[in-house]
């Protein structure tokens, strides 16, 4: 695994060839989960994940605070990202509460990746 790997939370397996694609031209690797507790991700040292970003829609309303804490434990250095819909507010903001440094858009998130990805491979 690469020093700078890049942790992915979503249900939404359409989406992680654009995150994959991004992290790979930086040199950066991307682990794929479906859910925040999944076994594969407490097998990664925490040292090696330089940002963790989860996909809103993989979560309930209610089990995003427990999902960024999970996260958070797993990865405490990480920089943590969450990601969702525009039009649900809630969610984005349940998820600023529970402590992600940084909460944007599905939107952002597709017409930034580039930008975004130096900032979250590169953290150190």
């Amino acid at each position: 695994m690469a020093k700078n790997s890049i942790v992915l939370v979503t249900k939404d397996l359409f989406f992680v060839p654009t995150i994959r694609t991004a992290a790979e031209k930086l040199g950066g690797a991307v682990v794929v989960a479906l859910s925040p507790d999944a076994d594969k991700l407490r097998s990664l040292a925490a040292a090696e994940v330089s940002a963790w970003i989860i996909d809103l829609n993989s979560v309930s309303l209610e089990a995003i605070p427990s999902a960024v804490q999970t996260l958070s434990g797993h990865f405490p250095q990480a920089h943590k990202i969450a990601f969702g819909p525009h039009v649900q507010g809630q969610r984005l903001a349940a998820a600023q509460q529970a402590g992600c440094q940084q909460v944007i858009s599905r939107g952002q998130i597709s017409s930034q990746i580039d930008r975004l990805m130096e900032q979250w491979v590169l953290i150190t």
